[in-house]
């Protein structure tokens, strides 16, 4: 079927270049954007690059029993410790020029510089979740040249009963300083030996379960839905609606209930199990980002993002993880 002679149709519009570009005025943000430990965690104050805490314990249960009017009296001992991290400062800078704000952009209704200043702060934000999470990153003091570093969530768990690694080389971090590390080992498969072991010695050495949440990266999810029996072997599908189940969002363990947290920022082959209310960021200035105006001569507008934090482990015993996953 032939088109009406001469008509002006949208296909010559087209070829000439007469038809304007189809841009939506919005920009999507494909990039997941999450930090569910460093959001999740308590907020402190940083007044100095050698950032300090106290830990405290308490005496072992022990059979106490005495007469009446016993002068035979002993003062508890204190067993108070002073913890230390150093401040890292991450970073990060806009710089838009002056024709790029007087230019009609797409998606963007006001300033350019808002928009770089929102998307580069959440980027600022995952970096330092990606930090905080690091298999094993030692504090650092800083110098002249040197870098200050926030040492990292796998150099403060130091209690042995409460880490699992691979055969071979692996070691398990030995002291809840800041300093040490654990060593990567074999991988293996979960089981639910190695995640119940985790699990009775966080349970042994704290007793703390009631904000505790199990950490890890997708494929390590997959492996606690897959490996763990009690998980594998459950119904998957129901028959009656068609829905097919392919996932775990709860690990009922015999200390209760504990929710399942993926993060894209977790190292590979590793699973945290993490009491938040144990971990605080410590943050200078009173926020976690500090926005500067820098001075330029060119005709652009630059800032630069900041941020001065480090971690605390308040209480590393109620903490857990499992190393070398597949």
């Amino acid at each position: 079927m032939a088109s009406i002679t001469n008509a002006v149709t949208a296909k010559t519009l087209g070829d000439a270049s007469n038809i304007r570009e189809d841009l939506g005025d919005v920009i999507y943000n494909v990039s997941p954007f999450q930090t569910p430990f460093t959001s999740g965690i308590a907020t402190s104050s940083v007044t100095a690059d050698n950032h300090e805490w106290l830990t405290d314990t308490l005496a072992a249960a022990a059979t106490n029993e005495h007469v009446e009017a016993d002068t035979s009296i002993t003062a508890a001992t204190s067993t108070r410790t002073r913890k230390t991290n150093n401040v890292q400062i991450s970073q990060k800078s806009v710089i838009v020029t002056q024709k790029a704000e007087f230019f009609d952009r797409a998606g963007i209704p006001g300033k350019e510089m808002a928009y770089q200043l929102v998307k580069v702060g959440k980027e600022l934000q995952m970096d330092i979740e990606l930090s905080a999470l690091s298999n094993f990153t030692a504090k650092r003091a800083a110098t002249s040249s040197t870098a200050g570093r926030s040492a990292s969530v796998a150099s403060w768990i130091g209690t042995a009963s409460n880490q699992s690694v691979g055969a071979g080389s692996g070691a398990k971090n030995g002291a809840s300083t800041g300093a040490t590390g654990p060593t990567d080992g074999d991988d293996r498969n979960l089981t639910d030996t190695i995640m119940e072991g985790v699990l009775d010695g966080i349970w042994e050495n704290s007793g703390d379960f009631s904000n505790t949440k199990i950490m890890a990266d997708a494929t390590r999810v997959a492996s606690i839905r897959d490996k763990l029996t009690g998980i594998a072997n459950d119904v998957n599908s129901d028959a009656k609606t068609g829905e097919i189940y392919n996932r775990v969002a709860v690990y009922v363990s015999q200390y209760g209930p504990l929710a399942i947290i993926p993060n894209k920022h977790m190292p590979a082959n590793t699973i945290y199990v993490l009491n938040m209310d144990t971990w605080g960021l410590g943050v200078a200035g009173g926020k976690k980002i500090h926005t500067t105006d820098i001075a330029t001569t060119t005709s652009a507008e630059q800032k630069l993002l900041q941020t001065y934090y480090s971690l605390e482990a308040r209480s590393e015993e109620a903490n857990g993880a499992v190393y070398d996953i597949n």
